[in-house]
């Protein structure tokens, strides 16, 4: 299946949930690719870092998506950005599973309406729409993250993931190594929204996997 995570803002951490998606998949026994389509080419670096540093297992990263190549693939992560919106729309138009990253503010729920309208136009009828609270503020008492995830949750054509991915340094560390967060700190609470996450999108029951002695 073809994935394409996506939105018109920036900095709602796309490449960071693009790559953590990837390595998850790939755990799970999937033969997954990634494609980077962003000009700024986040993904294709922390690849080459992670090729670099000889982890496993290796997702190999491409800067091209086709129907046809996509099919030696189970799984093929996407990271598209807005500075080149024309492969944008030919991504979506192949795409069976858009993820929008959705960062918690008035601002990024704007954003996300006006991309759903680019959605509309360019996916197929039976591609999957899902959006994604991302960087959302662990402190108890800010109420921003729930007023997004209400607002989001009346656009329609997406459906919202009920996971969260909080605001934590320990996704930026991980990213920076090559690694993804439950690689990298098993056991802080990162790890295990990406594991609920990854589960709920891709609705798969693996195990986690144990760490190495």
């Amino acid at each position: 299946m073809i994935t394409v995570v996506g939105n018109f803002k920036g900095g709602t951490g796309k490449s960071t949930v693009a790559f953590n998606l990837a390595i998850w998949l790939s755990y799970q026994g999937k033969k997954t690719a990634a494609v980077d389509l962003d000009p700024q080419g986040s993904l294709t670096d922390v690849m080459y870092v992670r090729e670099e540093m000889e982890y496993s297992p290796i997702i190999p990263v491409f800067q091209e998506l086709t129907k046809k190549s996509a099919k030696d693939w189970d799984e093929v992560i996407v990271d598209v950005g807005t500075a080149d919106l024309p492969a944008m729309e030919k991504a979506m138009a192949i795409a069976d599973r858009i993820i929008i990253p959705v960062a918690p503010s008035q601002a990024d729920v704007w954003s996300t309406q006006r991309f759903m309208d680019l959605v509309r136009k360019n996916c197929k009828k039976d591609t999957i729409v899902m959006g994604l609270i991302n960087r959302a503020d662990t402190h108890p008492k800010v109420t921003e993250t729930e007023e997004a995830m209400e607002a989001l949750s009346m656009i329609n054509g997406l459906k919202m993931q009920k996971s969260y991915l909080y605001q934590r340094t320990a996704y930026r560390r991980a990213f920076s190594e090559g690694l993804a967060v439950f690689e990298m700190m098993p056991a802080n609470k990162a790890a295990g929204e990406v594991w609920r996450l990854s589960r709920s999108l891709f609705r798969a029951g693996a195990k986690k996997k144990k760490k190495d002695k």
